[in-house]
């Protein structure tokens, strides 16, 4: 509504502007400020992108000029996060799967012996999910046939091709392979009927009654806290055995801009949100930025900061007793999501340098001995960091390439979201239809829309 009416502040600061934006309200509107004038003022930002020049690469508009300062990413990836139930496996006397037939062959034995131990053979769901609300189960299946993606988006980089190129998943080559699969697992009776109906909510419900062996989820802890050790990152499948699995490494820039300035700014208020903003890069804004303050520190304003616990070996929060967990605590009353910098999924170079520079405070304490992770964050470290590979970078494209590819995408993606479900489930045959599908999808405009990716790309 701001951006809208015009009544604007002198900076928004926590609002996630990703390259399309930056190009509405930056490139073409003239609403928000260019700061490439600023990094004079920003020596802690400035050698960044002097040191990784990826970063700048990431978050410079078509027209040369930066509008705004960054969220950046850790040095792992943890975007998409399947997980098996290991437990599971031992008690059928099984290996992690490694390609599509081992994994489907895995979730047969699930289906038909007593994964569970509890003496029956019919109370297991061998795979779970709610397809494409939270955490992207078509991503870790379309990733075995060389395809990565951002998230849940059909624009990916096809691996297959010495020329790497962009394509879009529904179009390419290995998709059909993809349904076809998909839909050999719906006939088996692998996959949860409420799969491509249900909110992510149910499947959380549903893991914590204990029924589950494969799904995806943010982390155990979250939706299955006693039985968290039980659950492992799933490996990175292949479709042939032999194959190399890709997986995308962390792209270095998360947000393109979570803190900008309007355009009609003064010149010295520019200046000093730059200032400001340039803190925000250091290893001390990292640690207030990821774990709030010490308790007793002159920025513990209002009391519900961290101290270090002795008893548990890690942090603790004096949070408000409302708040069901620390974690939850620093969500909602803290700035983990909202300012730019390092700490967005954590940043494993700055929690070291925490460790060794301040070693006395309740953070420096927690890594002492260096980078502290969860077991399910190390287990897809493990998994998934040998395979790593560029994903789709940011595009800044020009407001008329911009506006000609929300064109086409929108009734590209609904069109697929409405067909994808509907050939997995055979309520729509794959052999009989899927030749008109590809031919819907360039009457739609599917090789414009690669045009013009790959143009930019």
């Amino acid at each position: 509504m701001m951006l809208n009416s015009g009544d604007m502040p002198d900076a928004i600061l926590g609002y996630s502007f990703d390259a399309n934006k930056i190009v509405q309200y930056g490139v073409s509107e003239g609403i928000l400020r260019p700061i490439n004038d600023l990094l004079q003022y920003m020596p802690n930002f400035s050698k960044i992108l002097e040191d990784d020049p990826a970063i700048a690469k990431g978050i410079t508009a078509a027209d040369g000029n930066i509008y705004g300062f960054p969220g950046l990413n850790n040095i792992w990836n943890y975007d998409v996060r399947q997980f098996i139930r290991t437990s599971w496996l031992d008690n059928l006397g099984l290996e992690m799967p490694k390609t599509l037939e081992e994994f489907k062959d895995v979730l047969i034995a699930v289906r038909d012996g007593d994964a569970d131990g509890d003496g029956e053979t019919d109370d297991e769901i061998p795979f779970t999910g709610s397809w494409d609300e939270a955490q992207n189960e078509r991503g870790f299946f379309i990733r075995a046939y060389g395809y990565v993606a951002n998230s849940g988006n059909y624009i990916a980089i096809d691996y297959n091709k010495e020329e790497k190129d962009i394509i879009y998943i529904p179009y390419a080559e290995y998709y059909k392979d993809f349904l076809l699969y998909m839909n050999d697992l719906w006939n088996e009776g692998l996959i949860d009927p409420d799969m491509f109906t249900q909110a992510e909510t149910q499947v959380q419900a549903t893991i914590l009654e204990g029924d589950v062996f494969f799904s995806a989820m943010s982390a155990p802890y979250v939706y299955d806290p006693d039985r968290q050790t039980e659950w492992c990152a799933a490996d990175a499948l292949v479709d042939n055995d032999g194959d190399t699995p890709v997986w995308p490494a962390p792209n270095p820039v998360a947000q393109v801009s979570l803190f900008s300035i309007n355009a009609d700014a003064s010149e010295e208020v520019a200046i000093a949100i730059a200032k400001l903003a340039d803190t925000m890069y250091t290893v001390e804004w990292y640690s207030f930025a990821a774990y709030g303050p010490q308790v007793g520190s002159e920025l513990d304003w209002n009391g519900d900061g961290h101290y270090w616990n002795e008893e548990i070996q890690n942090l603790s929060y004096n949070r408000p007793d409302d708040m069901a967990s620390d974690w939850t605590h620093r969500c909602t009353n803290l700035s983990l999501w909202s300012v730019p910098g390092f700490h967005q999924t954590g940043y494993a170079p700055y929690r070291v340098i925490l460790g060794q520079k301040y070693p006395e405070t309740a953070v420096g304490k927690l890594f002492k001995d260096g980078d502290v992770c969860r077991d399910d964050e190390i287990q897809q470290q493990q998994a998934y960091s040998p395979f790593y590979v560029d994903s789709v970078p940011h595009m800044f494209f020009t407001a008329d390439d911009l506006a000609r590819v929300n064109e086409l995408t929108v009734p590209l993606d609904d069109y697929v979201k409405s067909m994808e479900a509907k050939f997995i489930v055979g309520e729509i045959s794959i052999e009989d239809e899927y030749d008109n599908f590809i031919a819907t999808l360039e009457e739609y405009g599917v090789q414009e829309l690669l045009e013009i990716y790959n143009m930019y790309y």
